[in-house]
């Protein structure tokens, strides 16, 4: 007994995406319609499996170009090598992100009027922020 095969609509819904940006990775080279029924594009569940992943990529920041380099490794190095430039990215943010939030949690715990003027905590970090500046200048 043969697989079932599913309509692009099918597909899409359950993917969650449209029928459009099915055609438009398939135009990019991320998919292929594994079969053709009255011209109409089928696709195997492994097909649906690999546009779930192409989401998931997309979820972790990668891009289309990122994303077809991973689909299209020769060999497991190749992919882990863009995986693995995307966690570094990923990890600053992840710092920076860090950082915004202790400025913002600092400038909370300040009693005085103005968090820029006259909280010490924030003064700290602009004192240290103009350090910094003069150190690479």
């Amino acid at each position: 007994m043969s697989e079932p095969l599913l309509t692009i609509g099918e597909v899409a819904e359950r993917a969650h995406v449209a029928t459009s940006t099915i055609r438009y990775y398939e135009r990019r080279g991320l998919l292929v319609a594994d079969a053709r029924k009255s011209g109409q594009r089928r696709y195997r569940d492994a097909t649906l499996r690999r546009l779930v992943f192409i989401g998931m990529l997309q979820d972790a920041g990668l891009g289309l170009d990122d994303i077809h380099r991973i689909l299209n490794a020769a060999d497991v190095a190749e992919w882990k090598a863009v995986a693995t430039r995307r966690l570094e990215v990923l990890d600053e943010q992840i710092r920076r992100l860090s950082d915004a939030r202790a400025y913002l949690a600092g400038a909370l715990l300040c009693r005085y009027d103005h968090p820029a003027t006259d909280c010490k905590i924030m003064g700290t970090e602009i004192d240290r922020r103009l350090a910094e500046s003069v150190n690479r200048g």
